[in-house]
């Protein structure tokens, strides 16, 4: 297999412009403590779950070894509802109504339950690895895949690339699929966009995939996930206001809501909850505001009937400070996350207000690669893909090209990474070695624990695998560079 001869760092590929906010980026991440707080309670379904998310008053979490399980009593007892290893790692799992849901991964098949995950007996074959997914039904849906976008209204029959009526080349200008959801048969929208947190457009169909249309939102109006709820799509995200104003304007936190993807209807949100961080991780029961504040849905809305209650469904909550992910479910006064492969869960506590001014949240990396990732990011970082043996390929592998250390001179590092790939698909053991400094191995170290390949199988079944690569990164010393 051809290698490249700088597998993480070239000159070409990484300009000057991008160090100090690789610096910034870094500092924050340095200062930001890791540490789980001792609340936390491991509660594990009985395997590696890659998805996590409520439904019908239970908790349900899918992952390794094509299982999908679902807890009734707030993740102390997990009731495995579906099994199967030809289903290999499922790393997308979603209810559309309370009786149909789908879920979806690594082998190529696309599970259906049409009785509320009960069973999980009608499959459609997928053309490759299913990363994200929205079915409507059992016969339309779009997928995600490691090169395409694609969607189907005959069951898996046939499958289409997206085609944007109105943007032909919108897979050019925004190669990051965020998120996707289903109102119905019908409908179903895909949050797309530039960079991992910049601006995007929605891609929308009201008539089941036939057509394709994009909608942009300007000012950075729904700047993340998009999620269906009581038959419309809501995003959460912010705007920029008084622009025009002498001092220049300000961003305040806001919703956006339509029922068809082609009117969209602006709600401001509770200012003082999402003010000073934002409002992420928004689901249908709420959002994060802050690594340790909670907003239930309930609340979002500035008019929402249960804002003065501070006890009921609709209380504000906090809850130990924690690394937060998209993938969360609450039962109660229990929020369990899923972080690492591992779910945690701890109480909340319902308060009066929130403050959150402080309060920046730490998130870990869930964002897949772009569709084309021939072109390196801002911060040059690039996919290891190309380096791997044959019969081991990634779902998330990037690393930063360029490391700010104060242990080694300004200049090219050569590195040795070994790792094992274990049999969920997650690493399981890292080792750095080469001409790189201390602090910098620990930071290819981290990021290498965070991610996720393909399970490597044998005769059908999964087994670890070990893997070494050699590299080149770019280290920069403030000091003398």
């Amino acid at each position: 297999m051809h290698r490249p001869k700088h597998l993480f760092y070239s000159p070409e590929n990484c300009v000057f412009s991008c160090f100090w906010a690789l610096f910034t980026l870094l500092w924050v991440a340095t200062a930001t403590s890791s540490a789980q707080d001792s609340a936390w309670r491991a509660m594990s379904p009985g395997f590696s779950p890659q998805a996590l998310l409520n439904h019908q008053d239970a908790m349900w979490a899918a992952g390794s070894g094509g299982k999908i399980a679902a807890s009734v009593d707030r993740g102390e007892t997990w009731k495995l509802k579906h099994s199967d290893l030809r289903d290999g790692l499922l790393l997308v799992l979603g209810f559309t109504t309370d009786k149909f849901g789908y879920a979806a991964g690594t082998g190529k098949r696309i599970l259906l339950t049409e009785d509320g995950g009960e069973t999980w007996s009608k499959v459609i074959e997928a053309p490759a690895a299913v990363w994200q997914a929205a079915f409507g039904d059992t016969l339309h849906g779009v997928v995600r895949t490691r090169e395409a976008l694609l969607s189907t209204a005959d069951g898996g029959k046939s499958w289409n690339a997206l085609s944007v009526l109105n943007d032909p080349g919108w897979q050019e200008k925004f190669p990051n699929t965020i998120s996707m959801a289903a109102i119905d048969q019908l409908h179903m929208i895909i949050r797309v966009s530039e960079g991992q947190y910049s601006d995007g457009e929605f891609l929308w169909t009201g008539d089941g995939g036939a057509t394709w249309n994009a909608n942009y939102l300007p000012n950075g109006a729904g700047g993340n996930e998009v999620f269906s709820f009581d038959q419309a799509y809501w995003s959460m995200g912010g705007e920029v206001v008084g622009k025009d104003k002498p001092g220049g304007g300000g961003r305040i936190p806001m919703a956006v809501r339509s029922k068809d993807g082609i009117n969209w209807e602006h709600l401001p949100v509770i200012y003082e909850a999402c003010h000073w961080t934002g409002c992420g991780g928004c689901t249908s029961q709420g959002c994060f505001a802050g690594r340790s504040s909670f907003v239930p849905f309930s609340r979002i809305l500035h008019d929402s009937a249960n804002q003065s209650s501070a006890t009921g469904p609709g209380a504000l909550a906090i809850f130990p400070s924690h690394i937060l992910s998209s993938q969360w479910a609450q039962s109660g006064n229990t929020l369990c996350v899923l972080t690492n492969r591992s779910v945690e869960c701890a109480v909340m506590k319902p308060v009066e207000k929130l403050d959150t001014q402080d309060d920046l949240a730490e998130w870990i990396n869930e964002r897949f690669p772009p569709l084309r990732n021939s072109r390196p990011s801002m911060l040059g970082s690039t996919s290891i893909e190309p380096a791997l043996k044959q019969g081991v390929r990634c779902i998330r592998c990037d690393l930063i090209n360029l490391y700010i250390s104060r242990e080694a001179k300004t200049g090219p590092a050569e590195l040795l990474l070994s790792f094992t790939i274990a049999e969920d698909g997650g690493v399981a053991t890292v080792n750095v070695s080469g001409g790189i400094p201390r602090d910098v191995a620990d930071k290819v170290r981290s990021s290498a624990q965070g991610w996720l390949f393909e399970p490597y199988a044998q005769d059908g079944k999964p087994k670890p695998v070990k893997v070494s690569i050699k590299g080149r990164v770019m280290i920069m010393n403030p000091d003398n560079h």
